[in-house]
């Protein structure tokens, strides 16, 4: 029994390191959009086309192919001949360095570049676009993506940790489809190959590797945002959910920002209207469950509560922390911050690294109790 019990904790000990040093991630390129045609070019390297398994052409730098739905099928052509019908199409990368560039035709969208491959095929009727890279090639684009390409390198360095961190917590997110992460912001946002900021691939490489860990050793959610409106909120108060790393932090870094303050004016009849389908008469609703940090987590009525996050999300407001005020004929909705305001306030943290903190001190400001672990 002994025995068994070492074989399976070293059963899963083992698959615990493999799915921690991933070294291929599958991205889904343009999710959420229903492309119907796309037009696929070698921008470095060379790329060889299997149709259904099979060798169809090879791809120099240049040349551009053209691939389409039909049915259930994908018809392939450049700009000589067709190449016919499959059901499934790869674009594998061979040489030392591989780029592409693919571009939705139909409905036109402006084209991504990326490393290594890409797989095509019919999924719900419409074309599934899945890039197979090496996950340290997807961090630059996705921090390029997520933070701009203006900030300095220990910014960088630490949104690399946070991204990675992320995208191994999350690696099986859209498994049912077929692929690990989107390039939305349902995922994390990816536009493809960073090519603004060299600076950005230096950061990267600078962190391989590297991840945030509990005390368990594994991966955490790494959550980052614009703007934390002066303080960091806590995973109970925004997701209802007790996370020890994710509480408030006083955060003076962010407070000359220009997302630090806002403001929106809303007729008090549509505001009435608002809470009276929730359930409420607004005459003696009021914020209520305060935190240490000073956020508020319910607008509360008797015996209702209506949840800030919701509230936020109703009235597209840049974050659920905010407060009432009445106006001339208006409800002001005077808040603060930009996003969930979770973990890292990314304006706080460029401003950080502008000051002379490390990536170190940033991450360990904004993730408290964590450890920086190489995977």
């Amino acid at each position: 029994m002994r025995c068994r019990k070492i074989l399976i904790f070293i059963a899963l000990s083992l698959l615990t390191s493999v799915s921690l040093r991933a070294a291929e991630i599958r991205i889904g390129l343009f999710y959420g959009t229903e492309i119907e045609s796309i037009v696929f070019s070698t921008v470095e390297g060379e790329y060889m086309l299997e149709g259904n398994g099979r060798q169809v052409a090879v791809i120099r730098r240049g040349a551009m192919f053209h691939i389409e739905r039909t049915g259930s099928g994908l018809a392939v052509h450049d700009t000589t001949q067709s190449y016919g019908i499959f059901s499934v199409l790869e674009f594998k990368g061979v040489s030392n360095v591989n780029v592409f560039q693919v571009k939705p035709v139909f409905p036109p969208l402006p084209s991504k570049e990326s490393e290594d491959n890409l797989a095509v095929s019919v999924f719900n009727d419409v074309l599934r676009l899945i890039n197979r890279l090496d996950l340290e090639k997807y961090i630059p684009g996705t921090v390029e993506a997520e933070g701009g390409s203006g900030a300095l390198p220990e910014y960088y360095k630490a949104q690399a940790v946070i991204t990675r961190t992320f995208a191994l917590k999350n690696f099986h997110r859209h498994a049912h489809e077929g692929f690990n992460l989107c390039d939305g912001v349902h995922c994390q946002a990816f536009n493809g190959k960073s090519r603004m900021n060299k600076q950005i691939y230096e950061a990267t490489v600078s962190t391989e590797n590297a991840i945030l860990v509990n005390k368990a050793g594994e991966p955490v959610v790494t959550a980052y945002h614009a703007n934390c409106g002066g303080i960091t909120g806590s995973a109970s108060v925004e997701w209802s959910k007790d996370l020890p790393y994710l509480v408030p932090v006083t955060d003076p870094f962010c407070y000359r920002s220009v997302h630090r303050n806002w403001s929106k004016d809303i007729p008090t009849a549509t505001w009435n209207n608002y809470l009276a389908k929730k359930g409420y008469t607004g005459e003696s609703a009021k914020l209520c469950t305060g935190t240490e940090s000073g956020r508020q987590k319910y607008l509360c009525e008797e015996n209702n509560k209506l949840l800030l996050t919701d509230i936020r999300e109703d009235m597209k407001l840049k974050s659920s922390y905010f407060h009432l005020e009445p106006g001339n004929g208006t409800v002001v909705i005077r808040g603060h911050g930009y996003g969930h305001g979770l973990g890292m306030c990314q304006e706080g943290a460029m401003e950080m690294a502008r000051v002379g903190y490390t990536y170190v001190d940033i991450l360990m400001f904004y993730f408290r109790n964590l450890t920086l672990k190489k995977t």
